[in-house]
């Protein structure tokens, strides 16, 4: 299931306008308008060069509906993906007019924080969702252990990983990434194994699952992505 941010701009980014006077606009970005014509929105109109450019790359960033949704995103952000595409990347463009903690970053990561979705970052290791009182279990009493059928968990890598090959060089990146809310506890999964390695005696072993009553999934995008920072925390991340 791909994540999409649906959540809208309801923190103010500060600015300082060219005389020196703190002003702070809350703003919506729409996909149908444009961002100069908002309401609330800074004039950025006497503003020229890379300080123009840098801040209308933090406001198109920060759109939830998608950096270009807006039709006057489209020729900065342009120059920004090709900018950052060169061999020699040009430097990242800041806003001058930004108040403090309002900024964007570049990084290289194909998963989004499980912030922006109000949940946390899964453990790495075998997890499943559910509630422990709802589950088909198995108790072993004596041992006060309680077991769920084969092949009701799925591994998490807790993020991206690069995979190198068996032979030769190269690999790839890839992983998985899952975000939870409400720890239900631990149970046991039986699997098969094999004893020392050895193919020809498989034998059944039993590893730990975690239970949270929400688990979400995340699709791998794009390692190539940037963080956009309001307040100084992470607001959105988009991945190009």
């Amino acid at each position: 299931m791909k994540i999409t941010q649906s959540r809208k701009l309801k923190t103010a980014l500060c600015f300082i306008g060219g005389t020196a006077l703190l002003t702070c606009f809350a703003f919506k970005v729409m996909a149908q308008e444009n961002y100069s014509k908002i309401p609330g929105m800074p004039s950025i109109d006497f503003m020229t060069g890379d300080d123009r450019w840098g801040c209308e790359v933090l406001l198109c960033l920060a759109n939830p509906n998608g950096p270009k949704a807006v039709n006057e995103c489209r020729p900065p952000i342009d120059k920004l993906f090709k900018c950052l595409s060169k061999r020699h990347p040009c430097k990242f463009p800041s806003c001058p007019m930004a108040g403090e903690g309002n900024y964007a970053k570049q990084l290289n990561d194909g998963f989004d924080p499980c912030s922006l979705y109000g949940l946390e970052d899964a453990p790495k290791g075998h997890l499943m969702q559910g509630k422990l009182d709802a589950l088909e279990l198995t108790t072993n009493k004596r041992r006060k252990t309680q077991y769920v059928k084969r092949g009701s968990s799925s591994f998490n890598w807790g993020g991206e990983q690069y995979f190198p090959v068996e032979t030769g060089s190269g690999g790839h990146w890839g992983g998985t990434k899952a975000c939870v809310k409400g720890y239900q506890g631990t149970v046991y999964e039986p699997y098969t194994c094999y004893q020392d390695g050895d193919s020809s005696y498989p034998t059944t072993c039993y590893r730990p699952v975690k239970v949270y009553e929400q688990v979400l999934w995340q699709d791998y995008q794009s390692r190539r992505a940037i963080d956009v920072y309001i307040d100084g925390k992470v607001f959105r991340r988009v991945h190009w």
